[in-house]
């Protein structure tokens, strides 16, 4: 529901989308996470690669898959089919000026190692949903690599996978480059 309420999106209170509408909030809730299940992505170069068409990514791709899978460690949270494990991992994101700007799943869970904690991003479509991080604060996929690359932000219940990387100006391109690989067909809709 955040989306609603971001002024850089729909800038709407949930009462105002309630009232227009005619639906109650916990039922917008409801049609809005069912839509959003809905939206698959495929096809994409990456797919093609693994489904045997070793020409599908650029050299460049294979290089950043490499690391992706490797020196970046990317998939100690981005597993699957939708890379993601749907779990919660403090990044840092939410660390600025010495305490956490937002609390993260703490505020939902209610536990402590949910601090400053967000859920997994899926990385389908990545490149074509800037800006990144829970609250937009990275504007571009080369951010999120260089973000990663420089170990998130230290703070007290930062994730033990989160660790500067030190990925080479090469590294970081490639590991972009694969990023854009993930990006194929969307399809909207139970079909």
């Amino acid at each position: 529901m955040q989306p609603i309420q971001y002024s850089n999106e729909m800038d709407m209170t949930l009462a105002e989308v309630s009232a227009r509408v005619g639906v109650e909030e916990p039922d917008i809730a409801r049609a809005l996470a069912s839509y959003v299940r809905s939206i698959l992505s495929g096809n994409s170069l990456y797919d093609r690669y693994i489904n045997g068409d070793r020409s599908a990514l650029s050299e460049e791709q294979q290089a950043g898959l490499q690391i992706f899978r490797g020196k970046g460690n990317c998939t100690a949270c981005h597993v699957g089919p939708t890379f993601s494990d749907e779990k919660l991992h403090n990044t840092g994101v939410a660390w600025r000026e010495g305490r956490l700007q937002d609390e993260g799943g703490f505020a939902v869970t209610g536990k402590a190692e949910h601090r400053g904690a967000f859920k997994t991003p899926t990385l389908r479509e990545v490149v074509r949903t800037a800006p990144y991080m829970h609250d937009g604060s990275l504007a571009t996929v080369e951010e999120v690599v260089r973000f990663y690359d420089e170990g998130g932000r230290a703070n007290p219940t930062i994730d033990p996978e989160i660790h500067p990387l030190r990925l080479t100006v090469e590294q970081k391109q490639a590991l972009a480059a694969f990023l854009e690989s993930l990006s194929g067909t969307i399809r909207e809709g139970v079909r």
